[in-house]
């Protein structure tokens, strides 16, 4: 792999306020080109192939390494970021009347058919069963061109600043390019409003879509850094200004442990009221910046205590309304269909992402002030309670450490909810798991009859999604290179899960501990899955 060309500070603060960063992949256009024909070819003459599409046409891994795109990637998600296996391929046919316009922030045009672009403005879902929604980016989207697409060709639509909203509002600060060339390369935060825009051509449009993960907290700048201090930045497209979560996204990519705040500018009578009749409001600038001004105040000696107890309770209430249970569409004769309702944005479980509750994301932004009472929650009888103080210990991270014993009670709760909110707060914490592995092991080696009715239409079901967030616990517990040897032993049967992703993130992690029989496990595994890329329908053998 060639040297990561990374970011400046200035590009970091673009994607905070944006959500996204423009690249253009720094290799010959003879590749683009290449796999632009290879792509038509699967479609025309093999079949869609969906996360096996890498597989199919290995020179995309040109474009994923090439320096731009792997500096860009190690900047925002660290050096140790994970290609996730799932992938997706946004098809765009030409539509019937090509004479058309669409305004930019139209919802839902009407696309080709055969389209597999979505040009409704949405978030989009965790695949292949839900996981939080996170104000940190621990989740990237990749959207690659590997062809030109100019405007009469649809180009991807993005929301600039929405990575932060809860649920997608009304359409502002909308950014629809009027030419993106052949290597454009879209660096988004997972959790940003985008959509699809008609095909005014007489050629498909395809765009490439990669998730990465980051895997372990940041400790200090992973991009070219000179300056600590959070502004503004010069290309902010947003006409707004949310000083609180953008300074506190800045700061912890530095790796900058949140400090609780002095007495100066915080009195112990400051009224809460305000900033906490704005949380789970729809305005999502007055909901951000109040989340990261009680923050600010949960973390002071003065105001701290007092905030933290609002919070806690907030949390509580939620307690006894079955928020940890699904809200279903229902089919025509009233019967529940494997699919959420999401008409009001519920602040519910679902099985797309899961928007937790305000106070739950407030209290991650707290910091260390914040885990004595998280703890203390996480003993609550209500799952939905739990999955929320679960959630915000992940968030805080390292510091949170001492919570480590606490949720590992919580893999043995009946719910597989908390089980895999815990599985993810566990992995974002990232240090004392030698307390979980014995849990952990026993979650990716059984299986539990209540959990295998298929959660959506695709057939996933909960034990799938469970095994999977173990298996990225344990690729997250690398990082630090504790209990290498009991991992690795947990981690070799995970190799013949029927998951595919399951195993992926096994083999994955089977590398990163590098020793000689980790290593051989993992080369057993590729090396029976070798695909001859060469061969075609025309050419098979």
């Amino acid at each position: 792999m060639a040297e990561a060309k990374l970011l400046n500070d200035e590009q970091v603060r673009e994607f905070i306020t944006n959500g996204f960063i423009r690249l253009q992949a720094d290799v010959a256009l003879a590749t683009h080109t290449a796999i632009d024909k290879q792509l038509r070819q699967t479609f025309a003459d093999e079949s869609r192939l969906g996360n096996n599409i890498v597989s199919r046409i290995p020179k995309m891994h040109e474009v994923l390494r090439s320096p731009i795109v792997h500096g860009a990637l190690v900047s925002l998600a660290g050096p140790h970021y994970y290609l996730h296996p799932h992938r997706a391929i946004h098809r765009s046919t030409p539509i019937d009347d090509p004479t058309l316009e669409f305004a930019d922030a139209v919802d839902a045009p009407q696309m080709g058919p055969g389209s597999t672009s979505g040009s409704g403005w949405h978030q989009d879902a965790q695949s292949p069963l839900a996981r939080a929604r996170h104000h940190l980016p621990r989740h990237l989207i990749g959207f690659y061109f590997p062809h030109d697409t100019p405007l009469k060709m649809g180009p991807t639509r993005l929301q600039a600043g929405s990575h932060l909203y809860a649920n997608p509002v009304e359409p502002r600060a909308v950014v629809l390019p009027d030419r993106v060339s052949a290597g454009t390369f879209l660096v988004v935060h997972f959790d940003m409003v985008h959509a699809g825009f008609p095909n005014r051509t007489e050629l498909d449009r395809y765009v490439v879509k990669f998730v990465f993960t980051r895997t372990a907290a940041p400790t200090a700048p992973t991009w070219q850094s000179e300056d600590a201090g959070w502004r503004r930045p010069n290309h902010c497209l947003v006409d707004y200004d949310l000083e609180g979560p953008w300074s506190h996204i800045w700061h912890w990519l530095r790796g900058s442990r949140i400090a609780r705040a002095g007495n100066q500018t915080i009195g112990r009578n400051v009224d809460l009221t305000p900033h906490l009749a704005n949380l789970g409001q729809a305005d999502q600038v007055a909901r951000l910046t109040s989340i990261y001004a009680l923050a600010e105040q949960a973390r002071s000696s003065s105001a701290g205590p007092v905030t933290i107890i609002a919070l806690v309770d907030a949390l509580q209430q939620t307690a006894g309304q079955q928020k940890h249970e699904r809200k279903l569409v229902l089919d025509e004769t009233g019967k529940p269909k494997p699919r959420d309702d999401i008409r009001g944005w519920p602040r519910c479980w679902n099985e797309r992402a899961i928007v937790l509750e305000d106070a739950a994301y407030v209290l991650a932004a707290s910091g260390d002030a914040a885990v004595p009472a998280l703890i203390k929650l996480l003993g609550h009888n209500d799952p939905w309670v739990q999955i929320n103080a679960a959630f915000s210990l992940g968030e805080i991270g390292p510091p949170a450490a001492a919570s480590v014993e606490k949720l590992t009670n919580l893999l043995d709760s009946p719910y597989q909810q908390v089980v895999r909110q815990a599985l993810d707060a566990l992995g974002a914490i990232g240090c004392r798991l030698q307390l979980a592995l014995g849990q952990i092991e026993t979650l990716l080696g059984q299986s539990n009859s209540q959990w295998l009715h298929a959660q959506v239409g695709r057939g996933w079901n909960a034990q799938d999604q469970v095994r999977l967030n173990a298996a990225f616990t344990l690729l997250n517990a690398t990082s630090l290179g504790e209990d290498l040897d009991a991992i690795e032993c947990i981690l070799v049967p995970a190799l013949a899960d029927a998951n595919g992703y399951v195993a992926a993130v096994a083999c994955e992690a089977l590398i990163r501990i590098g020793t000689t029989t980790a290593t051989t496990h993992a080369i057993g595994y590729l090396s029976d899955r070798r695909w001859d890329e060469t061969l075609t329908g025309s050419k098979p053998f």
